[in-house]
Formats: structure tokens, sequence, C-alpha cells
């Protein structure tokens, strides 16, 4: 019988092989890792482009995926179809017009996959819907040591300049890395259609603050990885080479030096615990960009943490949401994490009951690593020093139980931002 992506989440005995021997950590020689960007290719063959260097470099590609998201159904797969490359390739979601577009930006060592659910709740509300592929993602951890920040850059442009031809207005969502790069982009080429941003986890400055030494470490010789990690989750990477460290801190340090156009509406979601990017140094690019702003009042921040925190720290009257929680599931969550945001908590791979597990804070304690991945009630939460110090292993949040009001929250500002709304 053929293993399925399912098959190999769950195969716990494989773990500590997977990682020592990177089983999965490095892609297949095959095809260039970059894709030529021309803002005349029209979309779909940029997707058709992108899909077969996936079935080329990805040595799962192929393997059977059987997790039938809202997206993957749109796109007219039924379960027994569908592959990790259909799972993880960018996508596009056309309405019968051409009114009005969302263009979603993944992040580091991300793939489309993570805007499965997201995609179709803004595609049901009349929205056509596309996602990109930075380089270097959704083949295999490796393949990011050989990219630059301009590849990403350059991917970033195509997909603004063909959406913003394609269609007669357009907002760009861009999560965490992803996110950065479209600031940095919009700062300085902001299409005349382009009507608002928003920001999911925006990577604006790094956690951890020795994040310039990333690209000195880089050029060290045999000494290429920060994590080695099992990458057995087939549509995000684990693993992670100190190339990738190198290009986010260069990609957010570029912010320093850009704000965004003065009538361009935002929207931000982020936690105040995350680990990954520092929340304060969000709030001070918030507070920046809203202070040469000619409409201040469009500007949202949907904070998961203390509101009290946060408008101590941001302008006057800065318009903030705190999240309405209403899943079975809130009470048993400690805080919001990085990755969590944009997935529900019945999302079947990383929700509530998902499949995945992310506990790549135990690394160095494969016993505790396995423990993470098998207890039958983990902690959730932000993978926080005193959050892993408790006798019970933390399970990196995945999911959002309060996913419902924050899609909401979105859509409202979206929907506010974009005149000739069409129902579907």
């Amino acid at each position: 019988m053929t293993q399925t992506c399912l098959d190999v989440i769950k195969n716990w005995q494989q773990i500590p092989q997977a990682q020592q021997q990177g089983l999965y950590r490095f892609a297949h020689e095959q095809d260039p890792i970059i894709i030529p960007n021309n803002a005349d290719v029209p979309f779909r063959d940029y997707l058709a482009q992108t899909k077969s260097l996936i079935a080329n470099r990805n040595i799962r590609a192929r393997q059977p995926c059987p997790i039938l998201t809202p997206v993957a159904k749109e796109l007219g797969y039924n379960a027994e179809q569908l592959t990790v490359s259909d799972l993880i390739a960018p996508f596009e979601l056309k309405q019968n017009n051409q009114k009005r577009a969302i263009l979603l930006i993944h992040g580091l060592t991300d793939s489309p996959f993570t805007f499965h659910y997201l995609a179709k709740d803004l595609f049901q509300q009349g929205y056509n819907v596309r996602t990109l592929l930075l380089p270097g993602h959704a083949t295999a951890p490796s393949d990011l040591q050989y990219v630059t920040l301009k590849d990403w850059q350059d991917t970033v442009e195509y997909a603004i300049t063909r959406t913003a031809k394609d269609f007669e207005q357009f907002a760009i969502l861009g999560y965490s890395t992803g996110a950065a790069l479209a600031i940095a982009h919009v700062a300085q080429h902001a299409p005349s259609n382009l009507k608002g941003l928003a920001l999911i986890s925006p990577a604006s400055e790094p956690h951890n603050k020795h994040g310039w030494l990333a690209k000195w470490i880089a050029k060290i010789p045999f000494f290429n990885w920060v994590d080695k990690d099992a990458d057995l989750d087939f549509a995000k990477y684990e693993s992670f080479p100190w190339q990738a460290a190198a290009l986010a801190n260069d990609a957010m340090a570029e912010l320093k030096l850009h704000s965004l156009p003065a009538h361009l509406p935002l929207f931000s979601a982020f936690s105040e615990v995350d680990t990954t990017i520092d929340s304060i140094a969000n709030l001070a690019m918030l507070s920046r960009f809203n202070s040469v702003s000619k409409q201040p009042q469009t500007h949202i921040l949907y904070y998961y943490g203390n509101a009290n925190n946060a408008t101590a720290k941001l302008p006057k009257d800065y318009t903030l949401i705190t999240p309405q929680c209403t899943h079975h599931t809130c009470d048993k969550v400690i805080d919001m994490s990085h990755i969590g945001i944009l997935q529900p908590a019945s999302h079947p791979y990383y929700g509530w009951q998902g499949l995945y597990r992310s506990c790549s804070g135990y690394l160095s304690d494969i016993p505790k690593y396995l423990a993470c991945k098998q207890h039958p009630a983990p902690l959730l939460g932000e993978r926080t020093e005193q959050n892993t110090r408790h006798t019970a292993p933390l399970q990196r949040l995945t999911f959002n139980p309060a996913y419902d009001d924050f899609t909401r929250q979105l859509s409202t500002f979206l929907n506010s931002t974009m005149s000739n709304y069409v129902q579907p």
C-alpha cells in the first residue's frame, strides 16, 4: 500500500532517523530553483511553471495526501486524487468577473497551503484570490540556501504587478516574512488600484536580536543549519538553514527605510507573546505608519494580548480590536503563537484535533520531542521559556480558537476598502 503524507506524520519511529539523516531535508537537483519573472506572463502560466518546479524538486511531490481542504475542493480535487504537490502549490480562485482580488503572500519556510481556509472564506465573499510561492519554498529546506532576497522581491513584484493589471481593485495580505516583503514593495511601488494592506504576524524585527549575525554564520563552510528537524510536515519546512535566517533579517532591515502610502488602509494582527517576531517592534512600526497617514482612522490592529500594553505604545485613538473567542478550546490555550492565526480549530491537519504537532522547542531532547508528539493532552501556546517549563509538554499552537472572529474583522476591513461589491 502506498504511503501517504498522513502515514508519514503518524510514524513516530521514523522521527529520529529522519532528523539525523535528513530524509526530507534535501531537494532533487532537477530544474532551476528560480522561475524568471516577467509581468507579461499570464498568472495561469506562472502557476503551471511553479507546480512543475515543485514536481521536479520535491521528493514527496507525488505522495498521496488526502486532506480535502476547502480550496482543494473548490479546485475540483477529491481526496483520493490529492498529492503533496497539489496542496502546497500556489493557486488561484476565480470569480466570473475582474472586480476585486486579494493577493496572499506566505512567510518563511511556509507554503500556500497555509491559506487553504482563509482563501475560500474570501472567495465566498466575492473576491478573486491569488497566492504566490516565494523561491526556495515547497521543495525542500536545502533550497533556501540557494536563493536571494532579490529572488523573493522579484516574485512579489511580479505577483503584485500582474494582479494590479488583471483586476479593477485589489488588496494584499502578507503573513510574517511575506508581510515584510509586501510592505517594502508597496512603500516604493504602490499600484493606484491597491485599496488595502493586511499584515498577519508581520516580520518587522526578529525576537532574537542576534539575527544580524546569521549572514556571517551562513558563510562558514559546513555550518549550514540553525535547526535540523525531521521535516515530516509536508507543507512547512521544519529544518532551518542559516541562509534563510539571513534573508529574513535582510528583508526586515529594509522596513526601517520605508513608510506606507498616506492614504492606504491598514489591518494588522499579531500576538503579544510572539517568539519569532518582536511584538514591541511591530507596535513601533504601526505607530510610524500611522504618523504619516492621511487617514489614520483606517488603521486597525487585531491584538492577541493585553490591550492596555498595546494602546500604551500606539497613537491615541488607534483602532484596536481584541479577539472574541467562543470556541470550546478557548480556555485550553495559554496564548496565541506566531504560526496559529490563519488556521481554524477545525483544520484537519493543524487544528485542535489535527494530525500535525509543532514540537521543535524540544529538538535538543528527543525523548521530550517524542513526548510532545504523542502526549494525550499537551499544553497549547507559544514556544516561550515559561510555557516549556511545565511538566506536560508544550505543543506550539498551530490554530486560532478565535478564527471566526478574526476572519469576520478582516472581512469587514477588506469590504470597507473596496467598492463594487459583487456577491457570488
